[in-house]
């Protein structure tokens, strides 16, 4: 039982790729995250961000480059490199800039927020599978890319209560502009579905669905198809970190017409401005993240044009909010 539990299963990405199929339970995956580490770094960090701007103008742009934002944003891939941890990712041939930045405290909070998000959605699904052992169940994962949360909410609900998930059907709908994010995570599925792995004897099925947040109409026959079913919609690091308050708006509307009653959103955004850790105010700006500083009381200001309304929510360091919707 040991070795299995140790066991780190893979799956390919491109180019025969072997990648290791994230797995948040994992003893690597724990030995990555050091709270009281993350806290000290988040205090420090606004100093060290002063420090830079007084650098060269050279050794900024080299910062920069080394921070590996794409457009703005960091990709599904990289953010799922950066997940793994140290640890994890140890064997993948990987450039200079990703070693370096794989080994950042700052980018820990990316494995926090996920393994709080998780233990949320697990905690939601699990008491509606057990009130209702008949529906199926489905998730909408709004910009999912490699859909680490989804996965690994279904491996802490096996984990929790196997039988909650056997003899229903699963679907994880990755809606997404991205290819390669949910390539993989369709590959991670295929893996884990094959004898001796997690999901083997489960009905699990994932869903490509190409997707841009600001023409989410796609949502309402999406929820409508599966409108019976147990729903989740989520977005971690995407739509509420991302997108505008008309982008969000239209999401959950479109969203709230055809689920069900007992229909959630999971999800994460960031602090206001006001509010927001100024070391990652200041990193996020220096290294040009074109990223929300949505903050609670946006996230109500929104929620006050749709029949949504806040549920629960978790802090994480001033820097990240996850929260679960309800119907009103």
């Amino acid at each position: 039982m040991k070795d299995q539990v140790q066991r780190i299963s893979h799956a390919i990405f491109e180019n025969d790729i072997r990648l290791p199929i994230l797995d948040i339970t994992h003893p690597l995956f724990n030995a990555s995250i050091d709270e009281q580490a993350y806290h000290l770094n988040c205090l420090k960090s606004a100093r060290s961000i002063e420090s830079l701007k007084k650098m060269p103008g050279f050794i900024r742009n080299i910062f920069v480059r080394m921070s590996n934002v794409d457009k703005s944003y960091l990709s599904g891939m990289r953010t799922l490199l950066y997940k793994l941890g140290p640890d994890l990712s140890r064997g993948i041939p990987l450039g200079f800039r990703d070693k370096w930045a794989i080994k950042q405290t700052s980018f820990m909070g990316l494995r926090i927020r996920l393994r709080d998000l998780c233990r949320l959605q697990s905690k939601l699904l699990e008491n509606q599978l057990k009130r209702f052992p008949e529906r199926n169940l489905c998730f909408f994962n709004i910009a999912g890319g490699a859909a680490t949360d989804s996965i690994n909410t279904l491996i802490l609900i096996q984990e929790s209560d196997p039988k909650l998930l056997k003899g229903r059907k699963i679907e994880i709908n990755i809606c997404d502009i991205d290819t390669y994010g949910p390539a993989f995570a369709k590959r991670c599925i295929d893996v884990l579905k094959q004898p001796g792995e997690r999901f083997h004897g489960l009905d699990i099925t994932l869903n490509i669905i190409p997707y841009d947040w600001s023409q989410s109409e796609t949502l309402l026959q999406l929820s409508l198809e599966r409108s019976g079913w147990i729903q989740l919609c989520s977005s971690e690091g995407g739509l509420f970190e991302y997108g505008s308050d008309s982008d969000i708006m239209d999401n959950l509307n479109h969203f709230f017409t055809h689920s069900p009653a007992d229909a959630r959103v999971t999800g994460s955004f960031i602090f206001d401005r006001a509010h927001v850790n100024p070391g990652y105010l200041g990193f996020t700006e220096f290294i040009g993240v074109q990223i929300r500083y949505l903050g609670l009381e946006g996230l109500q200001r929104i929620l006050t044009q749709t029949s949504w309304v806040l549920e629960d929510f978790h802090e994480i360091e001033t820097i990240y909010t996850l929260f679960t919707l309800k119907k009103a």
